[in-house]
């Protein structure tokens, strides 16, 4: 290693480093979420592509990486953190390149899947490394930290994929994309090279080969994860009680019981279900299920609103709806700052409690509402959503040693995508539901159609059925926070069983 890299090891600050790579890989893995979504229009324009057809570019990718999240996760533990997210990170510019260069849709789909894959082994291990490097006193810190990464690129994609679009192309987004995915490898692998030997003597202790990795388990969680969430995207078109669904739900529920035994008998697990005997990681977890689920109606339904119901054009309904991602990428780090002192029980309580007013506001929108009180709702949708976290992830992460933070961290970012997948499915189920009982037909796409008022007031009221929904899963959710057990407890007990074993002559010293 030369001089200047030592110096950066070596330095006081060095998890600031560390933070400053994983944001990068971070920031730019959900920058292309973003401005992808932006583009899709235009790229289904030009494959001459539908909107079910032009759905499959985002349903893809989502599919690939919820399969393989945990997998990518329990071989970073095994292999090594950094050496996983530098893997990821190659293969996802490499698969950003190709997407680029792609002659045909279903050629954009396999790329973007591809990318998904690389995508994976990112988001498994960024919270894991981030809070790898922070001491346990400053976890909360690195939840909020990493929910700022996250944050900046969910807000910086649609300008950035907006921009690169009308001055060049859509295909020249991948291109950005896989430059920086590059560069964030390059810096990876120049500031984290002395951790990775650390996680992998860690490793080593834990499984001695790769030969010992729960391949099987892998191969059952994929599958169930596959059959669970298309089950979910084609309930809507084929109905709940259609054979193909309720054999897919059968098929799920089997494979996911098959998978749970298998696991407890594995000796070396890729998901240890003995972390689910502490409540903090338990509880939690539901908590964060629970309430992801009632946040992404949020995200699904406010743009037909706001675009289908008030005729602003997608630009400005984008304008009302930023003050989300910005109150995330504020009010992270505070929090989490806030539950490395006083626990992280009060701050995720008092953040549930903000998203369910916020949720109050959506379901109380009428077609007479200004727009602001939406910019309103989504800002504490935000802002409740980013003081919940943090603290959330923190007793999380407490829970579990910090060998077991890939795992932890691939589990954490695999509930909240599935949470996306039933939030969006729930509210679109009762949506279709409310307007057929008023005689609408659940379809905002034709512009002749919208002229009826009824129809918009309809979904109006629909939409407000949902939001009611919400803010009992929020309510739900607040529980939950209640009653897991905070961090700031678990280590008062840590510091007193410490000082119980503690010999006399050490306090001296």
């Amino acid at each position: 290693m030369n001089l200047p890299l030592q110096a950066i090891v070596a330095s006081p600050v060095y998890r600031w480093w560390v933070y400053a790579a994983v944001a990068t890989g971070t920031f730019i893995s959900v920058a292309d979420q973003s401005a992808t979504a932006i583009v899709i229009a235009p790229i289904a324009e030009d494959f001459g592509a539908d909107i079910p057809t032009a759905q499959w570019l985002a349903i893809g990718y989502m599919l690939s990486v919820s399969a393989l999240m945990m997998p990518a996760g329990a071989l970073s533990d095994m292999l090594g953190r950094r050496r996983m997210w530098v893997l990821g990170l190659v293969l996802f510019a490499g698969a950003s390149l190709l997407t680029s260069f792609s002659v045909s849709f279903w050629m954009l789909v396999g790329c973007k899947i591809l990318m998904g894959v690389g995508a994976s082994a990112i988001q498994a291990n960024g919270m894991a490394m981030v809070a790898g490097a922070f001491s346990d006193s400053e976890r909360g810190k690195a939840a909020g930290l990493h929910m700022t990464a996250v944050g900046l690129g969910a807000v910086s994609g649609p300008i950035l994929g907006g921009a690169i679009d009308s001055l060049l192309d859509w295909r020249a987004i991948f291109v950005f994309v896989a430059v920086v995915s590059v560069a964030a490898a390059v810096i990876a692998l120049a500031v984290l090279r002395p951790e990775e030997r650390q996680q992998a003597d860690t490793a080593s202790k834990s499984r001695s080969s790769l030969r010992e990795f729960d391949w099987a388990g892998t191969v059952l969680s994929a599958a169930f994860l596959l059959v669970a969430m298309l089950v979910v995207t084609f309930a809507m078109d084929q109905g709940w009680l259609s054979p193909v669904i309720v054999i897919g739900s059968v098929v799920s529920v089997a494979l996911f019981a098959v998978f749970l035994v298998w696991e407890r008998r594995h000796p070396s697990p890729m998901l240890p279900l003995s972390l689910f005997r502490s409540s903090a990681f338990s509880i939690g977890s539901a908590a964060r299920l629970v309430s992801f689920v009632g946040s992404s109606a949020t995200f699904f339904l406010m743009p037909f609103f706001l675009v289908a119901g008030l005729g602003l054009s997608t630009a400005e309904a984008a304008l009302y709806l930023i003050p989300s991602a910005l109150t995330l990428t504020l009010f992270g780090p505070l929090s989490g700052r806030i539950s490395d002192k006083i626990g992280t029980r009060i701050p995720a309580v008092v953040g549930m409690l903000i998203s369910t007013i916020s949720m109050y506001l959506f379901s109380t929108v009428t077609l007479d509402t200004s727009p602001l009180l939406v910019a309103v709702a989504s800002g504490l949708s935000g802002m409740g959503m980013s003081i919940f976290m943090a603290p959330n992830t923190s007793a999380i992460l407490g829970s579990a040693r910090r060998e077991q933070y890939g795992i932890v961290s691939a589990f954490l970012n695999l509930t909240r995508n599935g949470a996306h997948i039933v939030g969006i499915a729930v509210p679109t189920a009762v949506v279709v539901a409310v307007m057929g009982s008023m005689g609408y037909d659940a379809d905002l796409s034709d512009a002749d159609k919208l002229q009826d008022l009824g129809l918009r007031t309809a979904y109006v009221a629909a939409m407000a059925r949902a939001f009611q929904i919400s803010v009992v899963l929020m309510l739900v959710a607040t529980f939950l926070a209640l009653v897991t057990p905070s961090s700031a407890n678990a280590t008062a007990l840590e510091r007193v069983g410490a000082a119980m074993t503690t010999k006399p002559k050490s306090d001296v010293s």
